[in-house]
């Protein structure tokens, strides 16, 4: 990334801020701590420097600052602001209208924007922090010119389970473009390590996609994270672990905004590319001659039954065939599938885009299995029960376990045509709100099909153009 001119830090923003008992419940200033030159010199002086090798902390008064080294350059205050206006804040905050969110990406709860809101602390946060002492104050411990009064605010609530899968917050708005983005944590003053949900920093790789967390920032009451936005700044809301449903990770979170540059305008040529490689290959189905009766149900090869599989699919675009394999050939190869078949597996990735494991079926079933289910014979199967005269495919054998899933990309969209999923879950209960792991199929912002994982079941859906599909993260405890 370009280098950027750094603005000199302020010396001291100290001198009209108010002492003593005269700071009513509604006043909000920084902790006068932060605010001295002797602490915004040394943390502008590590938070810039691009040979700043470890974790650094500076103490000042009753507050500290830490600079995170790697992977990226990233800060956290603690102390910050008034306690007794946060526990205020967030009573207020308890009293808005909050909505569930849930996609590929983000499972929590939020409210709408706060800029225009007129409840007196929420607009006390958000003019103080819009304002020329706080935004002068991140530019003077980040070395970013920032824009006044111009600010992203909305509150989160992540409940058990809940999270933000890996993104980079990178966006721009005309003129306008994301700079920082800041976390403040409202949660309880016992929030530990254990309770989950600390924001993790993901490291790159040579093509500057992400590869795996190298470093973990607890919440903490009354801190406040923050780092700059761009094309490295891989990220996630780790899981939510806490035992006490009635816990919940609080925060308020937005961004700094400040003017679009060249300097910060990537080349488009040298934005981050995902490989072709990423999806399967599209290849003939073989001309192995494969009996059906030794793999398949014989209920499915009843011409009556796949008439009816045939009139559901074309009304409702998917049909779940279940105890599809032989009950003897499922048995079999669930016993080949152990944990030891997967000893050896990749973690696919980048995490931006995927993370399952995908082995080669390498074991005697599991081979002819993959290799039935390429072949023109299942094909003629599947002719049967769809109507499709299919001549390619591509097939790829994946486990999904706790923490893995898939997102949508503009760089990796699956080609339309029809979806086979052949689920051979051990678990007979799969309970998707509980665990997730479910198959979404969704046009535009609406859900129109979710799949569950199914022991021994087969799943067909038309994917139509302009409909996607994600594999929900897997979660909970279980």
């Amino acid at each position: 990334m370009p280098e950027e001119t750094t603005k000199k830090p302020r010396v001291d923003l100290r001198s009209d801020f108010p002492h003593g008992k005269e700071d009513s419940d509604l006043h909000i200033r920084l902790n006068p701590s932060l605010l001295t030159a002797d602490f915004t010199t040394p943390f502008h002086t590590a938070y810039t420097s691009d040979s700043l090798s470890a974790t650094t902390t500076i103490a000042s008064g009753d507050s500290t600052g830490t600079i995170v080294a790697s992977p990226f350059h990233t800060g956290k205050l603690t102390n910050v602001f008034p306690k007794h206006f946060l526990l205020a804040l967030k009573e207020e905050l308890k009293t808005l209208t909050w909505h569930h969110r849930s996609n590929d990406l983000y499972k929590f709860n939020q409210t709408d924007d706060l800029a225009l809101n007129a409840l007196p602390h929420i607009k006390a946060l958000r003019d103080y922090m819009a304002g020329e002492e706080f935004v002068g104050f991140m530019e003077s411990i980040t070395g970013l010119e920032l824009t006044r009064g111009y600010l992203d605010l909305a509150a989160q609530r992540y409940k058990s389970t809940n999270h933000l899968l890996c993104h980079d917050d990178d966006v721009h708005r005309g003129k306008l473009a994301r700079r920082i983005a800041y976390i403040i944590y409202l949660v309880d003053e016992e929030w530990s390590a254990e309770d989950g949900g600390a924001l993790g920093l993901f490291g790159n790789d040579e093509n500057r996609h992400p590869t795996s967390i190298q470093e973990h920032i607890v919440p903490e009451f009354n801190s406040m994270g923050f780092f700059r936005t761009g094309l490295v700044s891989y990220h996630t809301v780790e899981e939510v672990t806490v035992k006490d449903l009635a816990r919940e990770r609080w925060s308020v979170t937005g961004w700094f905004y400040g003017p679009v540059t060249p300097e910060i305008t990537p080349d488009p040529d040298h934005l981050p590319h995902l490989p072709a490689s990423v999806l399967p290959a599209v290849a003939d189905l073989t001309d192995t001659s494969c009996e059906l009766e030794k793999w398949v149900n014989p209920d499915y090869l009843k011409p009556e039954t796949q008439t009816r599989i045939l009139d559901a699919l074309m009304e409702q675009s998917s049909v779940e065939l279940r105890d599809f394999l032989r009950s003897d050939v499922f048995e079999k190869v669930s016993q080949e599938l152990s944990d030891g078949f997967w000893s050896e597996a990749p973690l696919m990735g980048p995490p931006n885009l995927r993370q399952y494991l995908a082995a080669e079926p390498t074991t005697p079933l599991v081979k002819d299995l993959a290799g039935f289910l390429r072949s023109k014979s299942f094909a003629s199967l599947l002719k049967s029960l769809t109507s499709l005269d299919l001549i390619k495919g591509s097939q790829e054998l994946r486990k999904f376990s706790h923490g893995h899933y898939t997102l949508i990309h503009d760089q990796a969209l699956e080609p339309n045509g029809l979806d086979v999923t052949l689920s051979l879950t051990q678990k007979t209960d799969w309970d998707d709100e509980a665990w997730g792991g479910a198959t979404h199929y969704i046009a535009d912002a609406d859900e129109l099909l979710r799949i569950q994982p199914a022991t021994n079941s087969l799943a067909l859906v038309l994917r139509d153009e302009g409909v996607l599909r994600f594999t929900g993260d897997l979660y909970g405890f279980y």
